[in-house]
């Protein structure tokens, strides 16, 4: 229980255990004040947090610390948020240390559902108080449905997301519950339960009507590549389950928030999708509908990791789709005809946040599971295997860093219901607008105006039944206000209607023949045609009689004493005599004389003891009758009544006089008889070596220790083997270890268990690589037992095990992998100009401005070309052409051939 506002997780184990304490408390005699020092305590205890409006809730409110034989009083106060209720005080006395009040809480609720339970304990001028809030919710009649199909995230998932290639490769049970997203079930199944159905779940071409998927989006394809979006659910629940729906299918729609957390974020795009996914599954003949909006997402541990800039952000967007969200659900419903219900998550999760405490929650900001393995580089916001988990899980709202924990999901799941369903504040199958009868106390005589039998008037007096004192009132008849027609009318309450009694005006009074007239008025009271004023017994058998043995005006029946002959009735039927004869054994004597009426042997009884004179051993002492031993001692003073040879004991110890060795001294020994014997071994005091234990009588060894109880009875020196080795603890090293008792090295270590038995310095080998664990620097690692060079890394596995700075060759070149520029390239080590080339590749692996010899040769090749250019320019400059070169490059297009020209 946490503080004072427990909810008892299993309330009948500890319930039981409780009040059997409280019973064995109360069984011992504390007939005393409490002391001043004792505080009063009192504690509310409810097996709850969550309730329907139609629920009848025990309270139990345990008091401690109170004083005995005082009147202590409890008052009681229920309260919403409007303001109290109702209440009531209670008295009691405490029944023992802890005394337990307990009330109940029923047809209270107004519409509220936030409320609180307060006591006030006081005695004297001490008060004490506990306060403990709960949530009610109104009770709701689901709309029957033949089949529940689900589609949408890891808030809806039962298991598809577990079998998922990413997912998978973290997620696991424990600390997930059978596949979902959080540690029990999730709200859709508490939905189906409520439905009295059972939803599967299922993906791709797989059956089944849950498919939500953990990690996907809305809209079509798949997120992170594998996780179907809701758009792909649908597709494929389509093409492979069923291709279309009847009006007894739900819908249930509940996605969005991956879209916001990990994909575009877009309110328009994200809103415009769930209308897309309701139009595709409308055209296959859906027509009921529950969609949820996205509650606050800034607020959860995933989303509370961001900056205040992304979490305000992310705010604004989500209460912007939650709009745009609440506008196309209505557009469709209206256009499409359609039945939708939408569930607002964003105020659920807003109001557990503000009234945690109602519903048993302590932390809505941290999530319970933490750490565990992950998958680098996609953002699952999942606890994966191996993750430490709170012990309280059940009073966080958050099990990861997105996903509400099973406490969660249930009263998600009940708000839902509340939602989805009519109005049924008492529970009685009848929803409230059609309810003419509020808390109906019977179901199974309900009718369709919501009344029970109680609440109806089945003669349509106008008197509910359990107010109507005439039911089957005849039509027409005007009635009072206990649904009595003048006709069914008792004015003076004698059981007969005003229309057959004679005396309908009669004040109250004893009427003995119940004509109608009370006896002070009627002049034969009991109607035997014999005036009262004659009759011995005026108020006798009603009716006329003619049984009277003895004429006395009485029937036989109820005359005390029939045949007058001293003994009534009454004593003859005990005595079995016949009260029709004065002497029924026909001894002589009237049975009203004889102290024996059946016994034709005995008539007189002198000492009064019930015994006949004639039979009597003793007729003058009424304390004695019988002596069956005959030893002339009366066996109601012989203590010994069938043994002639004993009629005292003078110590009362059950053992005679005459044979006990102590007859003076109570004793029950055997070995002598009748002595004193303390521990009833069967051996007297004055012989027992051990007077005050049952179990031991004689000591061998004189070590102190009895032969029954000594493991050694012979040996002195040793008395007890703790631990059944065979060997007496006072030689035994480990006297309570069974498999040790010899330590050679003297290091703790038993020699069986000390794998270094004569090595004080080692005693364990955990990994059995030869090399103890003190020594060991990897004691769990038998591959590992020396770090030469200190750097932490074995020598069997360090690439230089006598350099620290180096641990490993990485590429296998030879060249560690600190020192090796290229650790992952074995075709490359150092680059000794710090060019940027490795040596292998450099021309030049000193000179940092060269690398390679195609810069050179270019920049030669480049030089060679103007050099020959330079030259060839030269020689031409400096030649005298011919006559037949000048003609050539000199001639005009129309010029003579060569030979005009020249």
């Amino acid at each position: 229980m946490r503080g004072h506002n427990r909810v008892v997780l299993n309330p009948n184990n500890m319930r039981v255990a409780l009040l059997v304490f409280v019973l064995l408390l109360g069984n011992l005699p504390m007939e005393v004040e409490a002391t001043s020092g004792r505080a009063i305590t009192a504690e509310i205890v409810i097996s709850d947090f969550v309730w329907d409006s139609d629920d009848d809730i025990l309270v139990e409110v345990y008091v401690s610390g109170a004083p005995f034989n005082r009147d202590i009083t409890l008052e009681w106060e229920l309260s919403d948020k409007n303001g109290m209720i109702e209440s009531d005080v209670i008295t009691f006395r405490m029944g023992g240390s802890t005394h337990i009040v307990q009330f109940n809480l029923s047809e209270f609720y107004r519409g509220g559902t936030y409320h609180d339970i307060s006591v006030d304990v006081s005695l004297d001028s001490t008060v004490v108080s506990d306060n403990f809030p709960f949530t009610v919710l109104r009770n709701s009649l689901l709309e029957s449905a033949s089949n529940l199909v689900v589609f949408g995230d890891s808030l809806s998932d039962m298991g598809n997301g577990n079998n998922s290639a990413i997912v998978s490769v973290i997620f696991s049970s424990p600390p997930y519950w059978q596949g979902r997203f959080s540690n029990g079930p999730v709200w859709i199944e508490h939905i189906s339960d409520s439905y009295g159905l059972t939803t599967t779940f299922g993906d791709a071409t797989a059956a089944g009507d849950n498919r939500a998927f953990g990690g996907s989006q809305t809209g079509q394809g798949y997120a992170y590549l594998t996780l179907p979006n809701v758009g792909t659910q649908i597709n494929n629940y389509l093409a492979n389950v069923q291709s279309s729906f009847t009006n007894s299918d739900v819908i249930f729609l509940w996605a969005g928030g991956n879209d916001f957390l990990y994909g575009t974020g877009n309110p328009d795009l994200i809103s415009q999708n769930m209308a897309s996914h309701i139009r595709a599954l409308e055209a296959a003949g859906a027509t009921r509908f529950v969609v949820a909006n996205l509650p606050p997402l800034e607020l959860t541990p995933e989303g509370a990791s961001r900056s205040a800039q992304q979490q305000a952000t992310m705010a604004s967007d989500v209460v912007t789709y939650n709009t745009k969200l609440a506008q196309e659900v209505n557009n469709l419903s209206t256009s499409l005809n359609l039945d939708i219900t939408l569930i607002d998550a964003w105020s659920i999760f807003n109001q557990i946040v503000n009234n945690a405490d109602h519903v048993g929650i302590t932390n809505t900001q941290d999530q319970a599971c933490t750490g565990g393995s992950s998958v680098p580089l996609v953002p699952l916001p999942i606890c994966g295997t191996g993750a430490t988990i709170v012990s309280n899980v059940d009073e966080y709202l958050f099990f990861d860093k997105a996903h509400p924990t099973a406490t969660m999901h249930k009263i998600i799941g009940k708000f839902a219901v509340m939602n989805i369903g009519d109005d049924d504040t008492d529970g009685d199958g009848v929803i409230d607008s059609l309810d003419d009868c509020d808390w109906t106390h019977d179901p199974s005589t309900v009718n369709s105006d919501g009344c029970d039998w109680s609440q109806q008037d089945e003669d349509m007096d106008g008197v509910s039944n359990s107010d109507d004192d005439c039911l089957g009132t005849n039509p027409g008849f005007d009635v009072d206000d206990y649904g009595c027609a003048d006709y069914q009318k008792d004015t003076d309450g004698d059981g007969l209607t005003d229309d057959v009694d004679p005396c309908p005006n009669d004040v109250p009074g004893n009427d003995h023949d119940y004509d109608g007239c009370i006896d002070l008025v009627d002049s034969d009271d009991d109607n035997d045609g014999i005036l009262d004023e004659s009759d011995s017994c005026p108020l006798g058998l009603v009716g006329v009689h003619s049984q009277d043995f003895d004429q006395d005006g009485c029937h036989d029946d109820e005359d005390l004493d029939d045949d007058q002959d001293g003994l009534s009735d009454e004593d003859e039927d005990i005595a079995g005599s016949d009260p029709f004869d004065v002497d029924t054994d026909d001894d002589g004597v009237w049975d009203g004389q004889d102290a024996f009426p059946t016994d034709p042997e005995e008539w007189k009884d002198s000492d009064l003891d019930g015994y006949g004179d004639n039979s009597d051993a003793f007729p003058y002492d009424e304390s004695e009758w019988t002596d069956s031993d005959y030893d002339d001692v009366g066996d109601n003073s012989d203590k010994f009544p069938t043994d002639p040879t004993e009629w005292d004991d003078s110590d009362l110890d059950g053992i005679g006089d005459n044979s006990d060795e102590c007859p003076f001294t109570p004793g029950d020994s055997i070995f002598p008889k009748g002595c004193p014997d303390r521990d009833g071994d069967g051996f007297s005091d004055d012989l027992d070596e051990f007077p005050d234990d049952v179990n031991d009588w004689v000591d061998s060894d004189s070590d102190g220790y009895g032969d029954n109880n000594d493991a050694f009875p012979s040996d002195a020196s040793e008395w007890l083997d703790s631990d059944s080795d065979g060997y007496g603890d006072n030689q035994d090293v480990f006297p309570t270890d069974e498999t040790e008792w010899l330590d050679s090295d003297f290091d703790g270590c038993g020699d069986n268990s000390d794998a270094f038995p004569l090595d004080s310095t080692e005693c364990v080998d955990s990994d059995l690589d030869g090399v103890g664990d003190n020594s060991d620097p990897w004691p769990d690692d038998p591959r590992e037992w020396m770090d030469s060079d200190f750097d932490g890394v074995g020598d069997n596995s360090d690439f230089d095990p006598f350099d620290a700075s180096e641990t490993k060759d990485t590429d296998g070149d030879g060249v560690g992998d600190n020192e090796d520029m290229w650790p992952l390239d074995s075709s490359k080590k150092r680059d000794s100009d710090g060019d940027g080339v490795a040596d292998s590749e450099d021309s030049f692996p000193n000179n940092a401005g060269m690398s390679s010899w195609v810069g050179p040769f270019v920049s030669l090749v480049i030089f060679g070309g103007i050099i020959t250019t330079v030259i060839f320019y030269l020689k031409k400059i400096n030649k005298q052409p011919s006559a037949e070169e000048e003609w050539a490059t000199e001639r005009p297009l129309e010029a003579p051939s060569f030979e005009d020209w020249k």
